[in-house]
Formats: structure tokens, sequence, C-alpha cells
């Protein structure tokens, strides 16, 4: 049953990449496919690999559907060859993924021992790409950290979190640089930032510490990136924010206009603003008052321009109104906002995803206004 449901799976993704290679886009679009280690890879053992947070999460009952946690998954880690023949014979020459963490460094933290098997698995799968004419994308962080970080307390809440990051990017640039020369540091790292600072003690100030320190880790291997590898590898590198598109409920209400901008500043421009300018959107501050970290000098510099491009994944659109929260305490309750769609939005088969055909068009670069 297991074996059918992975073959389902591959037979599903192929057709998906056969149906998009045919569409028509404009000269220069790099069209692809994207992915994630702990999506697809299985093998959540093999190698020496360590088991990471969502692993653990997806092995408590109840958490998966049938309780049947991703050990095995695509089972990517073993059958790649098969995905990239896929890619080639679907004219994909474009790879967005990540490597694991907990494989290449299962101890996670600074200084421990980096795991050379998992360090030759990725090295044969980017030169087998390369072979077949794809090139890699490659996400640092998607969900899966070390899960031994978090049990010892050296998680993402705490101040150790940006070097232990640090020395897991510096090998990956080290050992796979020369064949990757697209970097994402994390992606959508307010997921992790609201959902891991969401008990109930901590929830008033911990989502924004978390959030402050993936800022630190991102800046840290984006200097690191710049300084020892990226004029002789060539490369760029960035972080993949994303956010919907928010729009007044009633644009005649200011009330509403500043519900939908207050909402764009919580989930795009409290990433985004840090990277562009250096600080915070100035809605945040005056919401949060000092339950909002503040950028030293030192660290400012640091995160400030620490791009080469701009990422974004876009998925839903909302119409936004005031919420009903009458005291902060939590990201919901700061951020205080209700949302709904337009009937016109119609819901897409990924949740709760209602996409306006505008959306791409109005959507606003980051803006302290």
């Amino acid at each position: 049953a297991e074996y059918m449901g992975i073959k389902k799976m591959r037979i599903f993704v192929l057709i998906c990449l056969v149906f998009f290679s045919l569409c028509k886009f404009p000269p220069g679009f790099k069209f692809g496919a994207a992915t994630s280690a702990f999506q697809i890879e299985g093998a959540w053992l093999d190698d020496d690999k360590a088991p990471s947070v969502a692993d653990n999460m997806f092995h408590l009952p109840g958490t998966a559907k049938d309780n049947m946690a991703p050990d095995v998954g695509a089972n990517s880690y073993h059958l790649y060859p098969q995905d990239i023949a896929y890619m080639k014979n679907s004219s994909i020459s474009h790879y967005r993924l990540s490597i694991s963490w907990p494989r290449i460094v299962p101890r996670g933290k600074a200084d421990s021992v980096i795991n050379m098997k998992a360090v030759e698995h990725y090295r044969k799968m980017f030169l087998d790409m390369k072979a077949a004419g794809i090139t890699p994308y490659v996400t640092l962080f998607h969900g899966d950290l070390p899960v031994v970080l978090s049990l010892m307390g050296y998680g993402t809440i705490d101040p150790n979190f940006p070097n232990n990051f640090l020395y897991y990017a510096n090998i990956s640039f080290f050992y796979f640089g020369d064949l990757v020369n697209h970097w994402f540091t994390f992606n959508e790292p307010i997921y992790m930032s609201i959902f891991e600072g969401a008990k109930e003690h901590e929830r008033g100030t911990k989502p924004y510490r978390i959030a402050h320190n993936v800022l630190l880790a991102h800046g840290l291997a984006v200097d690191c990136y710049r300084k020892h590898y990226q004029a002789k590898q060539k490369g760029k590198i960035g972080m993949v924010l994303n956010s919907d598109m928010f729009y007044p409920k009633n644009s005649n209400k200011p009330q509403d206009q500043e519900a939908a901008n207050r909402h764009f500043d919580f989930m795009m421009g409290w990433f985004a603003e840090p990277i562009f300018f250096g600080e915070y959107p100035a809605r945040m501050r005056s919401i949060l008052g000092d339950r909002l970290p503040t950028f030293t000098a030192e660290q400012k510099k640091l995160v400030k321009g620490s791009f080469d491009f701009f990422a974004i994944n876009h998925y839903s659109s909302s119409l936004c109104e005031d919420g009903n929260c009458k005291k902060n305490g939590d990201y919901w309750c700061d951020l205080n906002v209700s949302t709904s769609a337009r009937p016109e939005w119609k819901q897409t088969c990924l949740l709760y995803t209602s996409p306006s055909p505008r959306d791409q068009r109005g959507s606003r670069m980051p803006s302290s206004a």
C-alpha cells in the first residue's frame, strides 16, 4: 500500500510537470518545479540523518492522516535520479529544493560533526542535475530544525541560533557552492516565528524574538557568503518571503484601509523592511512597543541590504477590516484584522487560498508609511 501511494504521488508530479511545460511563457521566464527536503526526501534516519522537529511533530498521534508520518514520503532521497529524468524529459530546467540541516549537521550546533555521507549524497545529486541541464535553487532552511537543538534549548529562540545556522550555511557554501549559484537562507520565516512562538506564557514576545533571531541568522549567512564565496562562485543569495494581497473590505472606510496596511506590515513588512531598510515597520513598533526587539547598530548593518534579489511566494487574497480583539497579547491579537474574500475569488484546492486575478499587479513593496 505504501509503495502504491508513492507511485501515485510520483505519477501525479509527472503529470503536473508535463502540463506546465506545455504552457507558454514570456521569453526569459524561468519556469521550474519546487519542493523541500522534508516534503519529499523520506529516508528520515538513513545515512546517519538525525530527526528534525518536523519528524517529531508528525510522529505524534493524530498529527498526520491515518498516523502516517512521512518517513518514506516520495522517497526522493533514494529515487532522485528518476525525478531528474522526469524533469529533463519534461523540459524542466530549473528546480528549487532544500537541503536538510539534520542530515548535514546531525547534532545541529556550531562546531559539531559534519555528516559526510549527506555531503556526498547532495554533491552527487547536484552533479547529476548539472549533467541533465537542470539549475538548482537551494533553500537552506525549510522548517526542518535538528530536533536536538530544540530538546537542548538551542532552538530558534536561543541567542545561539544565528551562529548555529551560520555553521550549517558555511558548510553548505563550502561543499556545494561550486554547483549551486542560487541560495535562499529561509523559506517563509513568518510561519516558524508564529507557530513556534504560540505557547500561552510566551506568545506575546516569543514570535518576535524568533523572527529577530532568524533575521540575524540570515544576515550572518549572507555576510559569510559575500565575504568568502561569492566572488569565486559567482552566485546570489536572498530569503524567500511570502505574503497574501490585502485589500480594504470597504475601500471608502479609513479603518479598513488601515487594517489592510497593517496586515501587510505584519506579514511581509515584518521581514522585508529589516532587510531593505534595517528597521521593523513603524506600525508594528507603535503597536508592540518594547515587545518588538530592536536592532543594534551592528545588527542593522548586518541585516540591511542582505539580499541579492527579492523572492516571494504568493498564494491568496483577503479583504480586511478591524478584528474583535480588545487587548494585545499574541501575534493575532496584535494584528487584530478580520479577513474574508469576494465571492468571485474562487477558492483553490490549496485549502484557504482565494487569489484575486490582479494580485501580482497590485502587490506592494515594503513601506513604512
